[in-house]
């Protein structure tokens, strides 16, 4: 059996949820040119995006707009299946466009639910949902590292393969 990296990543604007907040202004004009980084990296199989709502319901990316606002912050998140842990670094700390990107965001999200990144080894048949990434998170949130969810602070081998 062969395995694959998946992670899973949140990130809930602080202040209030709307197109001026920063936060809002600035993820949507990088999203594009991440995405098309993301689409030309050999290191990464596929990658999904959702809006999930403070009631626990999903929306595509694409209905960014159509946020009822009344509800609070969502959660924006993003789930990938990497070839590798040092793939995902690659792209994630010395890519074109995710590096920058991210540190003008860093001090527009709420970190007061505690870790916002996740990931776990999984067989490369195997399919998630983006309900799936978050489980994920809670669990790494309620248990800390383990095989089953781990950070990159704390990063578990992948499994030898059978």
């Amino acid at each position: 059996m062969e395995y694959r990296l998946v992670h899973f990543n949140c990130a809930r604007p602080s202040g209030e949820f709307s197109p001026d907040n920063e936060f809002v202004r600035v993820f949507l004009s990088i999203l594009p040119r991440i995405f098309a980084d993301a689409g030309d990296f050999d290191g990464l199989h596929w990658h999904q995006h959702g809006i999930r709502q403070p009631d626990g319901n999903w929306l595509p990316l694409e209905k960014f707009f159509e946020y009822p606002a009344a509800l609070g912050a969502p959660d924006i998140s993003t789930m990938a299946g990497w070839k590798s842990i040092e793939d995902l670094r690659q792209f994630s700390y010395s890519g074109r466009t995710h590096p920058p990107g991210m540190r003008r965001l860093a001090g527009q999200i709420d970190r007061s639910a505690g870790a916002s990144f996740v990931m776990w080894w999984a067989p490369r048949s195997q399919r998630f949902t983006m309900e799936d990434g978050w489980n994920k998170l809670q669990h790494l949130r309620q248990h800390g590292a383990t095989p089953e969810a781990f950070s990159l602070d704390e990063p578990v081998a992948r499994p030898v393969a059978a």
